[in-house]
């Protein structure tokens, strides 16, 4: 792999590529989209193959920026074109490290976090660490909490075992399974993704990430008693059909964390960010606006009617 790669981003979604070394070895590759000004979000990527920040939420950055945010997407170690120093492997504590290196590097005290699917386990992580430096929390997928009665569906084999041979086909289905209807996957982002993880040692390197993702939640399980001390207003947004993560895995997240609240669209599967962007960029949007602290300190709702303040019951 080498860092002509990256011009991808620009050919598919028209995004200069940045990158960073904070030690030696390392090339962290980002987006660095909107204006300096703005409240920054971080946006953290999933996991499936041929992913990079850029493709996973490429319906989600142009929002962010239209209302005045800036926004940092960094390729994680271990997918897209992001290059780990030696000895550092795809796990979620350097996952967690990176994201902290990161904002360091770009000095930036605390940002709002939007994470999706592996995406999402690395910011719960990272808020539980840092709490400090984050403002807020958007759960798309999972954060790592998992309804104990079960699920609906089967898992996604694509993500949880080893798929057997490269191809553009394997790509194609990895990805209808993160949709409820198919014909919300773009033929481009197809051919990306299938351009990306086709590169010399791309597909392999994806297999080692996904089997460190998944020992990462053996090992490192959501913690429900620290995220129930947490304070960071999180943001769960879901969809019914998802069989990667399905809303009960939701509603497991969102009772887990003091300040959450959960968001669940119908006809939508994994993919929330895409198969309903207008509603999710909306609720993205309130959250930052001040809905995050609504959801930290609900205000009291007196009521009126007709201009006349209801009285509540009394106990005598």
């Amino acid at each position: 792999m080498t860092a002509d790669d990256s011009s991808l981003v620009a050919e598919y979604f028209g995004y200069q590529s940045h990158w960073l070394v904070t030690r030696p070895g390392e090339r962290i590759h980002y987006l660095d989209e909107g204006g300096p000004e703005g409240i920054p979000v971080l946006l953290l990527h999933g996991s499936a193959i041929g992913i990079t920040a850029a493709a996973n939420f490429y319906l989600t950055i142009p929002a962010l920026v239209a209302a005045g945010h800036r926004v940092i997407a960094p390729d994680l170690y271990g997918y897209g074109f992001t290059e780990a120093p030696p000895g550092v492997v795809a796990d979620r504590p350097h996952q967690v490290d990176l994201v902290l290196r990161l904002l360091d590097a770009l000095n930036m005290p605390k940002v709002y976090v939007i994470g999706n699917s592996m995406g999402g386990m690395v910011l719960a992580s990272f808020a539980l660490d840092h709490a400090e430096r984050v403002a807020g929390g958007v759960v798309v997928g999972t954060a790592g909490a998992r309804w104990q009665a079960g699920s609906r569906f089967e898992p996604n084999q694509s993500s949880h075992k080893d798929m057997g041979e490269f191809s553009a086909e394997l790509v194609r289905k990895s990805m209808e399974h993160l949709v409820h209807d198919r014909r919300q996957i773009p033929t481009e982002l197809v051919e990306f993704r299938t351009r990306v993880a086709g590169r010399p040692g791309a597909y392999q390197q994806h297999l080692a990430s996904t089997r460190l993702r998944e020992l990462s939640k053996v090992h490192h399980p959501l913690d429900l008693e620290r995220a129930g001390r947490c304070g960071v207003p999180m943001l769960f947004l879901f969809g019914r059909e998802d069989r990667v993560n399905p809303p009960e895995d939701a509603l497991a997240g969102a009772e887990a964390f003091a300040n959450a609240d959960l968001v669940v669209f119908g006809h939508c599967g994994h993919w929330t960010m895409v198969e309903r962007a207008e509603e999710f960029n909306h609720l993205v949007l309130r959250f930052i606006a001040g809905w995050d602290r609504r959801i930290a300190a609900p205000p009291i709702q007196t009521g009126d009617l007709h201009g006349k303040q209801l009285v509540g019951s009394r106990s005598e």
